[in-house]
């Protein structure tokens, strides 16, 4: 009914029309129901660590069976019934819970669906950038309009937005093609092993870790930050939009940047725009000043993504496609976004947003060190089972 680059853009558009309301108000919704910054830095931070165990074995079961569309599916149900119980139960200790078993099926479909999307970038010779966009597209209108709502029907209408976000996932999960992998090399827990250890791997997570955990103050604190700062709610949502709509416009060009859009030139730029983009957020106490560090998203997520995705797609094993999405996320997301999000929550506590944000810049420095050896050590034979 519909042709596979449609299909791949109604998952991205279903699942971050969820995103964009969970990263600017997710912790507003948190603070409403009581929550202390701490509290929320840790509720925030175990989904993190959860990543770590739940992407690897979830994924090696898609890896290893080739059933991607029905353990999508079965993800996005569990997931329905997860953020259910967020609204319906109360307490820190509940809320951590939820929070571990929501890593556990809404943020581990993310990982699933690009390895499945990667592929058939690959085989159709789709753009992955111009199919991707529709997520971000999504996005804005999350976040565009949560703030409007926030304002007429309070924080509460964050929950039953997530509720109904949770559903669109699972129908855009039936609707993916089904993906029955067929590879001359098995998936088996040896070659998972053997990609886990690769030094250049654990080089590139490094490096693509540190980029993203520069975001990690804007996504906790960001919100509560402006709003402290007296921005209206509306002006939240637009600079929120601002920087979605940069991140557009460079997926939308990006199948047309040549070289310039190889791996180690996307890092590179992502690089540049942490240690640019997050000091001097530090500073920016008026719209007006926030909305120009914005359009740095396009550079700090956008390019860190495309050029992330661009590694693993060039670089993953063959009959490691989801294995290899689900490790990255996994380091990622988990390992470094766990470790950063609490110690953002202290500093944001103890030190102020000032602090908080000039620190974030420099996890650019980090990437930075990590960038070199990353592409000056040569990847060994794809029939090495490793990158």
């Amino acid at each position: 009914m519909f042709s596979p680059p449609v299909r791949l853009g109604l998952f991205y558009g279903a699942y971050f029309l969820a995103v964009g309301v969970m990263l600017p108000y997710w912790p507003v919704w948190l603070e409403g129901r009581g929550m202390s910054p701490e509290q929320i830095g840790a509720v925030l931070a175990v989904t993190f660590w959860v990543k770590l165990i739940g992407h690897p074995t979830v994924s090696a079961v898609a890896d290893a069976t080739g059933q991607v569309r029905t353990t999508l599916t079965v993800l996005a149900g569990m997931a329905v019934l997860v953020f259910l119980g967020f609204g319906l139960l109360q307490g820190f200790w509940v809320y951590i819970a939820l929070a571990a078993l929501a890593a556990l099926c809404f943020q581990t479909i993310m990982p699933i669906g690009e390895a499945l999307s990667l592929a058939v970038v690959k085989s159709g010779g789709y753009d992955y950038g111009r199919i991707r966009l529709w997520g971000s597209i999504s996005f804005i209108i999350a976040a565009s309009g949560m703030g409007p709502a926030i304002e007429h029907l309070g924080t509460e209408i964050v929950w039953v937005a997530l509720v109904g976000c949770m559903v669109a996932i699972l129908v855009s999960c039936r609707l993916l093609p089904e993906a029955r992998t067929r590879t001359a090399k098995p998936w088996s827990w040896k070659a998972a092993g053997a990609l886990a250890m690769s030094p250049r791997f654990l080089l590139f997570v490094a490096t693509a870790g540190a980029i993203q955990a520069g975001h990690a103050v804007y996504y906790a604190f960001g919100t509560i930050i402006w709003r402290d700062m007296g921005f209206q709610e509306t002006a939240i949502g637009l600079l929120w939009t601002l920087g979605v709509v940069a991140e557009i416009v460079l997926f939308w060009f990006a199948g047309r940047l040549g070289r310039y859009g190889s791996a180690p030139v996307l890092l590179a730029i992502a690089i540049v725009g942490t240690l640019i983009r997050w000091p001097l957020t530090a500073f920016a106490d008026t719209p007006w000043l926030a909305a120009p560090l914005q359009v740095l998203h396009a550079l700090t997520f956008g390019a860190g993504h495309l050029g992330a995705m661009r590694f693993l797609q060039e670089n993953a094993p063959e009959g490691l496609g989801a294995t290899a999405q689900a490790l990255y996320y996994a380091l990622v997301s988990g390992v470094v976004m766990g470790t950063v999000m609490p110690i953002a929550g202290i500093l944001f506590q103890h030190y102020g947003p000032t602090t908080a944000y000039v620190a974030a810049g420099g996890m650019g420095l980090l990437a930075a060190v990590t960038f070199v050896p990353l592409f000056l050590l040569k990847p060994r034979s794809r029939e090495a089972q490793s990158i």
